[in-house]
């Protein structure tokens, strides 16, 4: 069985949990309650990116590929905005306030968001390269020889 994913909609749903995490950075926070989901949260965020990212790679006949590829990308780079301002913030669950396992794992979230970010910027190279082949589906074909 062929297994379906809506990019679309798997992008805008990270979108907003990064968004939702970047408030939470500002507001003052118990690190008991939150800091253990937040790290969760994240963690979360990084396996989809490269999840979505592998799965729209290896899809190159997706008609909307390089689309949802720019759409992923530009979620990529709000998360490692998001992990600036985990490290860097001045919250009561980022910056200096955060243990160094914390430290170290946000670290490793970080490399994964360059490696992904390097994918990307081949991935606009490749369509860059590709030939700009006019597409029309076979509705449309019949919808413009409709009238002959």
């Amino acid at each position: 069985m062929v297994k379906q994913i809506n990019f679309e909609d798997n992008i805008f749903l990270l979108s907003m949990r990064i968004r939702m995490i970047r408030d939470l950075l500002f507001l003052d926070a118990e690190p008991e309650l939150f800091l253990e989901i937040t790290l969760a949260d994240v963690d979360f965020i990084d396996r989809t990116l490269t999840f979505l990212l592998k799965n729209l790679s290896e899809n190159k006949r997706f008609i909307e590929r390089e689309k949802q590829l720019y759409n992923l990308s530009k979620t990529e780079y709000q998360f490692d905005a998001l992990l600036s301002e985990w490290v860097n913030g001045s919250g009561s669950i980022s910056g200096e306030a955060l243990p160094p396992p914390i430290h170290e794992k946000i670290a490793i979230f970080q490399t994964q968001s360059l490696i992904r970010q390097k994918t990307f910027a081949e991935s606009r190279t490749e369509f860059d390269k590709k030939p700009d082949n006019m597409v029309v589906s076979s509705d449309e074909l019949i919808e413009l020889l409709k009238d002959f």
